[in-house]
């Protein structure tokens, strides 16, 4: 159970990580176009920050799965949950974002 949890845990960090990254790959990338999705897609998987978060979300979705097997699942997507703790602080502390009052207080 225990190892489950930090597996959650792990998880949530991932996950949040990846968010970010993606975020960062996908603001360096040429537009995407809508007539062109193929070409869209190559442009942002050749965005290097793009493909490490796409990297990171799949460590972090194996993590999920591990956690699934060890703890229960009410256990694991509370922790999830909490991931959104992560991203908020993440995003503030290393990724340049500035989060408000309202942000911090949701």
């Amino acid at each position: 159970m225990v190892a489950g949890l930090a597996l959650a845990l792990g998880s949530a960090l991932g996950t949040s990580i990846a968010f970010l990254l993606k975020q960062r790959g996908a603001l360096l990338a040429p537009p995407v176009r809508a007539r062109h999705p193929l070409r869209s897609a190559v442009g942002l998987f050749r965005s290097r920050w793009f493909s490490l978060g796409w990297a990171v979300a799949v460590v972090a979705w194996g993590l999920h799965v591990g956690a699934l097997a060890l703890a229960p699942l009410s256990i694991v997507q509370a922790v999830l949950s909490g991931g959104l703790v992560f991203l908020a602080v993440l995003a503030e502390r290393y990724f340049g974002f500035r989060l408000g009052r309202r942000q911090w207080a949701a």
